[in-house]
């Protein structure tokens, strides 16, 4: 059965997604967001067409921006028509990638699949596996592969945390979060995320600071910020 995304990025950061004004690495999240959650393709379609429809009936300021509009309609109409490039079997296998950590092997959204291919090596703590992304901005990008019946320690964080569900499910205090759920959590939220006895995980994290551990013994992983972050 098909698992029904409830955790979405909310309207006002699809409308920054579609504006590009989100942070690279952000907008990464939200684009994988998008390509597993059939709900907000269509807004995100609705909001692009919203705002070019804002665009097009923009007054133009001058006599001379409206002379270089037409000039540039007339120059983009002007233009011969290109065949349609259709998908070869070739190219559109290229749009596919699969991530294998602990014997397993998953398929990622179209949005990982360039990032993915230059990730680094998996890193492993008890059940938890991280590999990072290569990105250009602050917030660090990471694939997170959690085993069955395991639990990442009880942590707050220190900035934005974002976590996109890609296989399986995890847990929280919260709720439970199967693939497309996409969970943001700022420095007000503490949580203990684990998965299910039966069923792994794999996650898109994203982070804009380490994560803080609370509890006991595992405050000795706050120095170990490199394995998350």
């Amino acid at each position: 059965m098909t698992h029904a995304v409830k955790f979405h990025p909310g309207l006002m950061l699809l409308e920054q997604y579609v504006e590009g004004s989100l942070s690279a690495d952000v907008a990464l999240a939200v684009s994988a967001h998008i390509d597993l959650c059939p709900h907000c393709q269509q807004l995100s379609r609705d909001i692009t067409n919203d705002q070019a429809c804002v665009l097009t009936e923009q007054q133009v300021a001058s006599r001379d921006d409206e002379q270089e509009w037409n000039q540039m309609l007339d120059f983009i109409t002007s233009q011969p028509i290109l065949a349609a490039n259709v998908p070869t079997q070739d190219n559109t296998a290229a749009k596919v990638a699969n991530i294998t950590v602990n014997g397993r092997t998953f398929q990622i959204p179209r949005a990982l699949v360039r990032l993915a291919e230059n990730q680094n090596k998996w890193l492993h703590l008890g059940g938890i596996a991280t590999a990072k992304l290569p990105t250009a901005d602050k917030q660090h990008v990471s694939l997170l592969y959690i085993d069955k019946g395991t639990e990442v320690p009880n942590h707050t964080h220190l900035g934005l945390e974002m976590t996109l569900v890609l296989a399986g499910r995890i847990v929280d205090e919260n709720g439970e979060y199967g693939v497309g759920d996409l969970l943001i959590n700022s420095p007000d939220d503490t949580h203990t995320p684990r998965t299910l006895a039966d069923e792994d995980c794999l996650c898109l994290s994203v982070l804009s600071a380490p994560l803080k551990f609370n509890k006991g013994l595992t405050r000795l992983l706050n120095p170990l910020q490199q394995f998350f972050y």
